[in-house]
């Protein structure tokens, strides 16, 4: 059984707490909006987190090494601090909350930087096939859907969004827009359905069908549409 993170008790754990696990759990969050949903075990995302925050602060560290070489005067004296302790903490309190207040933020910010900027496709191997047939083929296109569902009918439409858990989950949602298509089950014609979006569950679907529409394309023949249709009234 998976145990979660010990919570500190302390004014001073919870402060290496937060220091620790701050820009990590900013590039996990990042990370997480940018890319499809991934269930990871506790350990693998702790260590993702803690992996995350330790380099981006070793970095912003070596940062401020080369700026306390190069203008000793302006930056604290980590060797009178790691000598003297609390004595000089005491001393230059305000300077040194700042710094560490600052280094910490630059340190989440380049955590952040990265997330925003990494890549977003995760290996297929651990993605469903929903992800697969709406992401990874054709990503530029526009994507028209058609599922068939357990009664034998079937609903076409463009779609909008869907549900993007690496897990083929049977409850799992899709939701199309119009203009939807409609086709009861036992008919071979199919109707536009007045609506303007469906909300379609995968228990349902039996199968999927997908079309990749060149976005201009797709806007050209809309318009045209529309000039069809202002025409006629």
């Amino acid at each position: 059984m998976e145990e979660a993170l010990p919570v500190p008790t302390t004014l001073t754990g919870l402060l290496l707490f937060i220091v620790l696990l701050l820009p990590g759990l900013a590039y996990a969050t990042i990370r997480d909006r940018r890319s499809a949903e991934r269930r990871l075990s506790a350990f693998k995302e702790t260590g993702s987190v803690v992996f995350a925050s330790v380099i981006s602060e070793l970095f912003i560290l070596g940062i401020f090494a080369i700026t306390r070489a190069s203008w000793p005067e302006n930056t604290p004296d980590v060797g009178r601090l790691i000598r003297e302790g609390a004595d000089y903490a005491q001393d230059h309190y305000a300077s040194l909350s700042l710094w560490a207040i600052g280094l910490l933020v630059l340190a989440t910010l380049l955590a952040s930087f990265v997330a925003w900027r990494a890549p977003s496709v995760p290996h297929e191997s651990i993605m469903s096939a929903w992800w697969l047939i709406f992401e990874r083929f054709h990503r530029d296109s526009d994507l028209y859907v058609g599922c068939v569902l357990e009664d034998g009918s079937f609903i076409q439409g463009r779609l909008a969004s869907y549900n993007k858990s690496s897990d083929d989950s049977p409850d799992r949602e899709i939701v199309l827009v119009g203009p939807l298509q409609y086709r009861p089950a036992g008919s071979t014609d199919s109707v536009e359905y007045p609506a303007g979006a469906v909300c379609l569950s995968a228990r349902k679907m039996l199968a999927m069908f997908v079309s990749y529409l060149d976005p201009d394309l797709a806007e050209v023949e809309g318009e045209e549409e529309e000039r069809q249709a202002t025409s006629a009234a």
